[in-house]
């Protein structure tokens, strides 16, 4: 494998329900042992690899996995939820680290159903591997009544639903008994104000006490949370209504009473007592083993590749390739279908064809319309002029406090709008100069967000003074053209 420098010694870390508290230290450049949260104090890559933070004296990097360094030597690397290889949309990062960070020692944290597959891949690696299960450390309590009104909710209960209405239907209906006050976390939220939100619940002094959200409680928050309540075991994915898997229930409900949390037991249930025996039989079984591990091209790859159709666009090559590939029984092509939806759009701009992967692999959701349209507005400006200012697309001093949902709906796709733009600055940085100003006006979304929910709940809003105010323009939606 060319890109391995070092023989490697891989170790996989792996529990039953398919979760794993990283309680192990490393020794940071003070030669203290700390613990990895501590280690982020050094060097931290934060907001889906948006907006790094360096620290003089750094010795230790934490960034997501799509911004993994597959170019640089280190001792050792860790990488964490490794299961997620067989993700049909990001599967292909995780393979990506796995087969490409040069590590003389690679720690793999996740489900044991990613073991066969994980030592079936490096077997033609010449990697040492080794592999260690650990217990839950935690007793965690499938309970066998069913909550069945929202009038027995108590304190450090989490109730998961997978809609965003569902959720804020909830948290009305709970503040409503008067007895509780909600926090929010759900995918589309900032992902500072989903920190803030699952901070509020943690604090003890916060009148905050009881937490509704969807599965992105599943990675990257710790949560006291004494029990899980499934308000439903189905969920729509895209494609179909359909039962959770094993893997997503585990993975759920094992955020309840997690090691050194204040709830040394943690419970699950569901809202009704109809979904109890799938939750049961799911909590019991071991999660299916993994089969396959996603890939995507690289540029490099698709670039050797557009050599042999000069006259194709990028839609037409990545479609092409993506028909003619040949893996083998180990490996998919990941999901590639918001890559086409940009490359469709950007293809008839006079761009080369690295810019077009750019865009193409940039994290825009094309279904959202302000979204979408923004990268669309990047894009011309980039090919136009070869440098795109983001008071292009601002008026200053417009936003406010979203009144609504659908207000609240229209500032979160903001919100992304202006990720997006911190994005490209970090892939093509002289043309994308107001990294800092867009960083700034994020900052402001997650703020006026923020104080959206506590207008929501019974708490009285918090005074803020947020400075330079701006709402994006130019969009052509009738909803969206307050925003642009």
């Amino acid at each position: 494998m060319g890109s391995l420098i070092f023989l490697r010694k891989l170790t996989h870390f792996s529990t039953p329900r398919g979760l794993v508290n990283l309680e192990f230290y490393c020794l940071s450049g003070d030669s203290k042992f700390r613990t990895p949260l501590t280690m982020c104090r050094f060097f931290r890559q934060l907001s889906d690899s948006t907006r790094a933070m360096k620290f003089d004296g750094a010795k230790h990097k934490s960034v997501t996995v799509e911004m993994a360094d597959v170019n640089s030597d280190y001792a050792c690397a860790v990488v964490d939820e490794i299961q997620m290889l067989g993700c049909r949309s990001r599967g292909f990062s995780f393979t990506r680290a796995l087969l490409g960070i040069s590590a003389e020692e690679l720690h793999l944290c996740g489900d044991a159903a990613a073991v066969p597959l994980i030592q079936e891949i490096l077997k033609v690696t010449d990697d040492i591997v080794k592999v260690q299960y650990y217990e839950r450390l935690s007793p965690l309590v499938p309970l066998k009544i069913p909550l069945g009104s929202f009038a027995n909710i108590k304190t450090g209960d989490c109730i998961v639903t997978f809609s965003r209405r569902e959720i804020y239907r909830i948290k009305k209906q709970i503040e409503n008994g008067g007895k509780h006050l909600c926090s929010v976390v759900y995918g589309s939220l900032p992902p500072e104000t989903r920190t803030r939100q699952a901070t509020m619940f943690n604090d003890e002094n916060s009148e905050l006490d009881v937490l509704v959200a969807s599965d992105a409680i599943g990675m990257g928050l710790n949560l006291n949370i004494s029990r899980i309540i499934f308000s439903t075991l189905k969920k729509f994915d895209g494609v179909e209504m359909r039962d959770l898997y094993v893997s997503e229930i585990k993975q759920i409900a094992g955020r309840a009473g997690r090691y050194r949390s204040k709830f040394p037991v943690g419970e699950v249930t569901c809202l009704d007592a109809e979904d109890l025996p799938l939750l049961n039989s799911s909590l019991s079984s071991p999660s299916p083993i993994i089969e396959q591990a996603g890939l995507f091209p690289s540029f490099d790859l698709l670039f050797m590749y557009s050599r042999l159709h000069p006259m194709l666009g990028m839609h037409q090559i990545l479609e092409h390739f993506l028909e003619n590939a040949k893996l083998s029984a180990n490996y998919f092509i990941a999901d590639c279908e918001e890559m086409l939806k940009v490359a469709a759009v950007i293809d008839e701009l006079p761009l080369n064809l690295n810019d077009k992967y750019i865009f193409c692999i940039s994290p825009v959701d094309m279904d959202d319309d302000i979204s979408s349209q923004g990268l669309t507005q990047f894009a011309h400006s980039y090919s136009r002029n070869g440098i795109v200012r983001l008071r292009e697309i601002f008026t200053p001093g417009t936003l406010k406090v979203p009144k609504t949902q659908t207000a609240l709906k229209e500032l979160e796709s903001v919100h992304k709008v202006l990720d997006l733009y911190v994005w490209l600055s970090f892939h093509i940085e002289d043309s994308f100069p107001d990294r800092e100003l867009a960083s700034s006006q994020k900052a402001i979304c997650s703020m006026l967000i923020e104080e959206f929910l506590e207008r929501l709940g019974w708490q009285k809003p918090n005074p803020k003074i947020l400075p330079g105010r701006s709402r994006l323009k130019s969009l052509s939606s009738q909803s969206a053209r307050h925003l642009f």
